[in-house]
């Protein structure tokens, strides 16, 4: 029997393994095998097993450690719910410790898992509370109403109440950061670890802290043991004494087995290695020793290569990411316990390795600007080719590189994207900075599907400043223009219409200088779109019908076709839906995609529902349900569900009606999203249920 989605997992297991195993056993074995040594390729199985079965892969990435020990009495007492508060110094274990528990409890916390670094939030001291909640409710599947700080705070905290969810929260560094983004939910699991306790944080604890130290005895065995298999049992006293001075520390102990690995063969490699570090008193100067042995071991070009890891604005990376770099592989840096990988498909230098790398740069001569610049290139062609694979024909006005074509073999092109956004965000400055300014209005240029499929609209817009000042640099006053208008699109969703404006105005300005028609209507739209978000449906139709004398002037088929379509609405909004009826057949005639024909189809419900057609409305209706599921494109399901919901009320089926709505407010409920009340009002318009 055929499975449907099986060939992706045929595909993925052939391009790793080349000739599989008959034997299900053996393959098995080799897939596990090849999973603990590389986590993306972990990733990828899960993610093509996923669409076979039907059951979505965790958001968060939440994987177990491949290794685990001890800390059975902590990992009890972990798995109840309410909020716990893990505090250690750095390698003592506790992302581990968080990430085991969190796997053990999944099956009892069905509403989802989700997990955020706060490290990776913060813009100098400042923590992007507004980013840290969207990042947490996407990862719960929860759709993000709107990114204004105040209704976001507010669903935030409604998804949540109610949810049986793990919630893992890394790196707090205070009471303050934590009073947005975690409350007393009884029915959830919250994890927070800090790396110092303070005094707020001991405060804020509703039960005591767990402060983590060395693991026991026989975990800290049996942890040395796995990393360097067969070396122990000979060396019984001496290996007990350097598990002493290791404090039994996780870190300290991986650091120790890399030692041991690298004497395998030698008659007395541990009690060698346990003088080796002997004079060390301190877990923490033993590990700092420890790292730099390994580094000092390394051969010449593995340190060049860590050295111009650590050099890079961003400590974790993708395999593949890692790779284009530096040329070629970190298999090496992996091996030797200086890479680390917390998270399927990612790979992080420990911060204790990345000083120590960076404290050793001056001497090395290494150019880390050609790492830069290769790492840089690396998310130049990836996002563009992504962007160009989601959507060929829409505006662009950076400069396109050539030959550049989404593998199908790769991931979505937009969960790449999404994926990668900080780090894509985080190289950015530094690119403008050493004059990649052609690079940076590409990466900035590259990030409007997501914006528009996806969100992340306050991370985009910090991109594009930096993008608006490349482009100023390069002097392209359509790029520029193209940037402005992107700032004027973002403001205007999240309800900044000042700064939406203020946007718009430059981008107007700069276009009065320029000959570019295609732009021009582009930037009118947003006018169009800003004056419906402020209420002002006449200026938002005066701006529509301006975008389609320019795009029936110039023959740009696809803007008239969104464009009648979004005039169109705008005349329902105004109570002139006959009005909108020839404009949405322009629409469909000019419409070639199935996503804006979904589209079309929904606002022709809207104005049949105006005249009160009903056979028109239910047909109309049907069609843009059927397209926007071809689409995909659930985003506008909400709206299909309140048209059908409406046509029920209208027919006098009150119960299909309240099945509609109720849907969409039971969404809604379990999303916090604030449009709940909106729906719960219209259900209470319909008759009582019958008794």
């Amino acid at each position: 029997m055929a499975v449907a989605g099986a060939g992706d997992v045929l595909r993925t297991l052939l391009r790793r393994f080349g000739a599989l195993p008959k034997d299900p056993a053996k393959l098995l074995d080799a897939i596990v095998r090849e999973g603990k040594r590389d986590a993306e390729f972990a990733a990828e199985v899960t993610a093509a097993l996923a669409a076979v079965t039907g059951e979505a892969a965790l958001g968060s990435g939440m994987l177990p450690p491949v290794q685990f020990a001890d800390r059975d009495a902590a990992r009890v007492e972990l798995a109840q719910a309410g909020a716990h508060l893990i505090a250690g110094v750095r390698g003592v274990g506790k992302t581990a410790l968080v990430l085991q528990v969190s796997s053990e409890v999944a099956d009892r916390f069905p509403g989802g898992q989700a997990y955020v670094d706060l490290d990776a939030f913060r813009v100098g001291e400042a923590l992007q509370v507004a980013d840290v909640q969207v990042a947490v409710l996407r990862q719960l599947a929860v759709e993000v109403a709107e990114e204004t700080p105040a209704v976001l705070a507010g669903q935030y905290l409604r998804a949540l109440l109610h949810r049986r969810c793990v919630l893992v929260v890394e790196n707090a560094l205070g009471a303050a950061e934590l009073s947005a983004l975690v409350q007393p939910w009884p029915a959830s699991l919250v994890l927070v670890t800090a790396r110092r306790l303070t005094d707020d944080l001991r405060a804020w604890a509703t039960a005591p802290p767990m402060i983590l130290h060395g693991l026991d005895p026989a975990g800290a065995w049996e942890m040395l043991d796995n990393r360097c298999r067969g070396m122990l049992d000979a060396e019984l006293e001496a290996a007990r004494e350097l598990l002493e001075l290791c404090d039994r520390l996780p870190f300290a102990i991986d650091q120790v087995g890399v030692r041991l690995v690298r004497r395998r063969g030698e008659v007395g490699a541990v009690a060698a290695v346990r003088d080796e570090l002997a004079s060390s008193d301190d877990p923490g100067e033993l590990i700092l020793r420890c790292i730099s042995q390994t580094v000092r071991e390394l051969p010449d070009a593995a340190v060049d290569d860590l050295v111009a890891l650590a050099a890079q604005p961003v400590a974790e990376f993708s395999r593949a990411a890692a790779a284009a770099a530096l040329g070629h592989g970190v298999d090496g840096l992996i091996d030797g316990g200086l890479m680390v990988a917390d998270r399927p498909g990612r790979f992080r230098l420990p911060g204790l390795v990345r000083d120590h790398a960076r404290r050793i740069l001056p001497g090395r001569g290494v150019d880390t600007d050609a790492t830069f610049d290769r790492l840089l290139f690396f998310y130049r062609d990836h996002a563009v080719a992504a962007d160009f694979a989601n959507e060929k024909t829409r505006l662009r006005r950076y400069q396109m590189p050539t030959g550049l074509a989404w593998t199908p073999s790769r991931r979505v092109a937009m969960d790449w994207l999404e994926s990668e956004l900080p780090v894509i965000v985080a190289m950015i400055p530094q690119a403008f900075h050493a004059g990649r300014h052609v690079e940076v209005t590409q990466l900035c240029g590259a990030l409007e599907p997501l914006l528009t499929s996806r969100g992340h609209h306050w991370q985009i817009a910090g991109a594009n400043e930096w993008g608006i000042r490349a482009a100023q640099a390069l002097g392209d006053r359509a790029l520029e223009a193209r940037l402005h208008a992107a700032q004027t699109r973002i403001f205007t969703k999240l309800r900044q219409l000042g700064r939406a404006e203020t946007a718009l105005i430059e981008a107007e300005r700069l276009l009065a200088t320029i000959d570019d028609p295609h732009l021009q209507s582009s930037v009118i739209e947003y006018r169009g779109s800003l004056a419906e978000a402020g209420g002002d449906h006449p200026a938002a139709e005066d701006a529509f019908r301006r975008c389609l004398h320019i795009d029936e002037r110039h023959q740009l088929t696809r803007g008239a076709g969104l464009h009648y379509r979004m005039l169109a609405n705008t005349l329902v909004s105004l109570g002139r839906p006959q009005e909108a009826l020839p404009m949405l057949a322009r629409a469909l005639a000019l419409t070639t995609d199935v996503r804006n024909e979904g589209r079309v189809h929904a606002v022709t419900a809207r104005a049949y529902l105006a005249i009160g057609d009903l056979p028109r409305v239910r047909a109309a209706v049907e069609q843009a349900r059927q397209l926007t599921a071809e689409a995909t494109a659930t985003q506008y399901e909400v709206e299909i569900a309140d048209i059908e919901a409406e046509l029920a009320q209208r027919s006098r089926d009150a119960e299909a009606a309240r099945t509609r709505w109720g849907w969409i407010i039971r969404r809604y409920w379990d999303a916090g999203d604030p449009r709940f009340d909106r729906y719960l009002d219209k259900l209470r318009l319909l008759p009582p249920v019958p008794r």
